[in-house]
């Protein structure tokens, strides 16, 4: 009998504690990403690579102005079709979807290329990652994880023949 008396007081003790807990979820901290990159080349070489790589991810070209000092080059969006191998098509590679019931998605790039002390030039790379939900809700912007924008500075690296460093 007092064994049952002690499994008593247990369930008793276990069943008013319980609405005490709180299960809580919490997202995975996120780390800033750091889209800039420094090439020990021209300006006019590094945004020649950058045009080129654009065109091999298959982008198109929206807006392109070249300064004396700097170039910025904008694309369309290109609509992600969620099918083979390559990471950069599927939306829940490239992005932070969440639990977002996406059917859909579509990215575009800013790449603009700054000439940086009379040496060298500082690339950044911009990704607009959007996730299609439906027409009422229509696109949804959402975080790029940053496989689109190493696999740029990457191209732009092997096209210029310099590796790239993270610059500020």
């Amino acid at each position: 009998m007092p064994r049952w008396r002690s499994v008593r007081a247990s369930v008793l003790l276990l069943a008013l504690a319980l609405p005490a807990c709180q299960i809580t979820w919490r997202e995975p901290v996120l780390q800033p990403l750091n889209s800039n990159r420094y090439y020990d080349t021209g300006l006019e070489t590094t945004c020649a690579a950058a045009q080129q790589v654009v065109l091999q991810l298959g982008l198109t070209v929206k807006e392109s102005q070249e300064q004396d000092r700097a170039c910025l080059l904008e694309t369309e969006f290109k609509v992600l079709s969620d099918t083979g191998d390559d990471p950069t098509e599927h939306l829940n590679r490239i992005a932070f979807v969440g639990v977002g019931p996406f059917i859909g998605g579509r990215y575009a790039l800013t790449v603009t290329t700054r000439n940086v002390r009379d040496s060298g030039t500082r690339v950044k790379v911009t990704t607009r990652v959007e996730g299609y939900i439906s027409e009422e809700y229509g696109y949804q912007v959402l975080r790029s994880r940053g496989i689109i924008e190493d696999r740029v500075f990457a191209a732009i690296g092997e096209s210029v023949g310099a590796a790239p460093a993270e610059a500020n």
